[in-house]
């Protein structure tokens, strides 16, 4: 069994302060940096990985509007960090680094811990894991994911842009079945050490797996010289029986749509892309 977290570090700016539009590099060598003060060994494994990273890290949230590719921060706004982890060793490493923060390091401010994002550094007011403390926050384990009801209708929110990697340099960002949900099984047996069955099929996917409503735009975030587009926003699915796996198939689905909520969707998700959360209430045409 493998316990999943997804945790908010709740931030204030320490003093007024500039900041680019995109943070998920600054973010993401954050994030290693509480884990290196616990674990110097863990972190330099986990940046040294060339994939299969059991964590994501989202952008800032709750910024102001960006001008110029830069976010200005007065001193005292409060914003916040998504984190999500797979597995309780991972969790309490990350944990004791904001307890073993010394100030020396940028890990730790005066009597309250702190993280630096490139040259700003924003106070840390708390850390949220418990499920309701915020719509972001929560846990849970592989056994409990297991239990969930099938539905015929399953809606994401893509919070973050999300987008594929088709190799060759090619990108998709629209949220295909076949790669959506093969991305996801994958990912499942990489971050909870056991395989689902049946395999997805991307045949059977395409065919009964059909958007029956969407509400998606692209949006471009710039990484150093680098550009990365995806989509964000919303779209619903509508299951259908088929032929072959059928009911199991659709219980499958719905599994790592709860999953995906930690997991995570496409590229890039340890430096802000691919947030996202399954949801409820959107139109359903099918």
């Amino acid at each position: 069994m493998t316990t999943l977290y997804s945790a908010i570090i709740q931030l204030r700016a320490a003093r007024a302060c500039v900041i680019p539009q995109t943070q998920g590099r600054f973010a993401y060598a954050a994030f290693l940096s509480l884990v290196e003060e616990a674990d110097p060994f863990l972190a330099q494994a986990l940046h040294d990985a060339p994939s299969n990273k059991p964590f994501t890290v989202s952008q800032l949230r709750g910024l102001p509007q960006a001008h110029d590719g830069e976010i200005r921060l007065r001193a005292g706004h409060d914003c916040w960090l998504r984190v999500t982890l797979a597995g309780d060793d991972l969790f309490q490493t990350f944990i004791n680094g904001f307890l073993y923060g010394d100030p020396s390091t940028g890990s730790g401010h005066g009597s309250r811990p702190c993280i630096r994002l490139g040259e700003v550094v924003l106070d840390v007011l708390g850390v949220l894991n418990t499920p309701g403390s915020h719509p972001w926050a929560g846990y849970t384990t592989t056994e409990e994911l297991l239990q969930t009801k099938p539905q015929d209708s399953i809606a994401f929110e893509f919070a973050a842009p999300m987008s594929f990697s088709l190799g060759d340099n090619r990108v998709e960002i629209m949220p295909r079945p076949e790669l959506l949900f093969t991305a996801l099984h994958k990912k499942w047996g990489q971050w909870c050490g056991q395989e689902l069955s049946p395999p997805l099929s991307r045949d059977w996917l395409r065919e009964n797996v059909l958007v029956s409503d969407w509400q998606l735009h692209s949006r471009m975030l710039r990484y150093g010289a680098q550009t990365q587009v995806g989509s964000e926003g919303r779209v619903t699915f509508r299951v259908f029986d088929g032929e072959g796996e059928g009911p199991e198939a659709r219980y499958l689905l719905n599994v790592l749509a709860d999953f995906a909520f930690y997991a995570g969707v496409g590229r890039k998700t340890t430096q802000g892309m691919g947030q996202v959360r399954r949801i409820t209430g959107m139109r359903d045409e099918g």
